[in-house]
């Protein structure tokens, strides 16, 4: 009787410690979210100039994302984002083999506290610092950007926060090796195609001076490679500060960033960026925003063995540098940009803006040709775009952009005169992100 009593007090006590347990368990929480984005494109003279006698491609992209996000508590999320990039038409009513691309994982990823305010990233993410110059998304494609690296956070303070980012890619499908890298023995191999760069190293400190004063140090390392031309390892530094602040109705910022070490190619990199705005909010529903960047670049007939073309590597230069994508996107200038432009926003209702902004597109390096020297004039750009809210999960957007290239522009992207006078890009897009699932247990 004794031995039983002695059974049944110990079930209890492990029931009551196993039910403690529970009851201080972290909460499991888990959401399913999707995105649906279709978008209509009249590229008339996107990217590239067309010539007389070309023709617009007129398209409709689409993307779809599956988003599944798991969280114990504060101790691991774990995040996955599936998703499909296709143009409307690829695939066949009846589709027996797939011809969109099919389905590709863009993020995956879990995150972990590792010591007290310290906690990593591990996996595919998107690495987005400040406002996208040097690392951005790129959402505005359809199939966006992430890296597969390590990242570490430190919340230091309530003001000081420090980020840093390791990375190391192999990439034996574009070399002689078709088996890949799973079953590769030995050695080491990479060639961009895969992610353009072989290693990263990277940290980033921003620090609030008050709620609406930031600034921001960046310092990153760039290992790039290509063992289909030679065997070294060639490292670019990027270091500089994004700085941020608003005063009433007045906001302002500027940015600076120096390029030193090798470029891919091996020759000495001595580069940099400067970039500065100032807007001002004048009545509730209408503010206006003037800013100039300048990127650094070479004079074409230079025989420099330095290279001083400032490289944006992961930038999202869509945001920048005009949305037709004719600079840092198609095509990366070895003279460099100088682009000073106007902003205008209007508020059109509780749930429609427009924006409409113009660039003047300068070369920072000398342009000379075979008369002598030639205008450093590259293009004129203007960009309107009209966002309204339609419903909590859907949004609309809509714009309208045209440039003027020059002469200039068009020899130095290898086009005869026959480019016609201006350009112009019409696109329709309809954003649909709804939350399908989301549990906690």
């Amino acid at each position: 009787m004794n031995k039983m009593m002695l059974s049944a007090l110990l079930l209890a006590g492990v029931a009551s410690i196993a039910q403690a347990q529970e009851e201080n368990a972290p909460e499991n929480s888990f959401t399913l979210s999707a995105q649906l984005r279709p978008r209509f494109e009249y590229r008339n003279g996107a990217y590239v100039p067309l010539q007389e006698g070309e023709k617009p491609a007129i398209l409709v992209n689409n993307r779809t994302r599956l988003n599944f996000n798991y969280q114990h508590g504060d101790q691991l999320q774990f995040y996955v984002s599936l998703q499909n990039v296709n143009i409307w038409g690829q695939a066949p009513q009846v589709q027996v083999k797939d011809r969109t691309g099919g389905l590709s994982v863009f993020e995956a990823y879990a995150a972990l506290p590792l010591y007290k305010d310290v906690n990593a990233k591990i996996g595919r993410q998107m690495i987005v610092l400040d406002e996208d110059r040097i690392f951005g998304s790129l959402d505005w494609h359809p199939a966006g950007r992430a890296h597969d690296a390590i990242n570490i956070n430190w919340k230091a303070s309530e003001k000081l926060s420090l980020r840093s980012f390791f990375a190391f890619n192999q990439n034996y499908f574009e070399g002689k090796i078709t088996s890949g890298n799973v079953n590769n023995p030995k050695g080491q191999f990479f060639a961009p195609g895969g992610q353009p760069y072989q290693h990263l190293e990277a940290v980033h400190a921003h620090y609030d001076f008050a709620p609406t004063q930031g600034l921001s140090v960046l310092i990153a390392n760039l290992g790039q490679r290509n063992d289909l031309v030679d065997n070294n390892d060639y490292n670019m530094q990027t270091i500089g500060f994004h700085y941020r602040g608003k005063s009433d109705a007045l906001r302002y910022g500027a940015e600076g960033y120096l390029q030193t070490g090798k470029n891919a190619a091996g020759k000495d990199k001595e580069a940099f960026l400067l970039a500065g705005l100032v807007g001002y909010q004048f009545t509730p529903t209408f503010s206006a925003t003037l800013g100039v960047d300048y990127l650094s670049g070479n004079d074409t007939n230079s025989s420099s063995d330095k290279d001083k073309a400032f490289n944006p590597f992961s930038g999202t230069n869509h945001k920048f540098y005009g949305f037709m994508d004719h600079f840092y996107v198609s095509y990366s200038p070895s003279y460099g940009l100088l682009n000073p432009y106007l902003t205008l926003n209007l508020k059109t209702s509780d749930k429609g803006s427009l924006s409409a902004t113009g660039h003047y597109f300068h070369s920072a390096g000398k342009i000379l040709g075979d008369q002598g020297s030639k205008t450093r004039l590259l293009a004129v750009e203007g960009d309107l775009v009209y966002t309204h809210k339609i419903q909590q999960y859907v949004s609309l957007q809509a714009g309208y952009s045209l440039i003027v290239p020059s002469s200039t522009y068009k020899q130095q992207r290898g086009l005869n005169l026959k480019v016609r006078k201006q350009q112009d890009w019409l696109w329709c897009s309809l954003n649909i992100n709804p939350k399908l699932f989301s549990a906690k247990f």
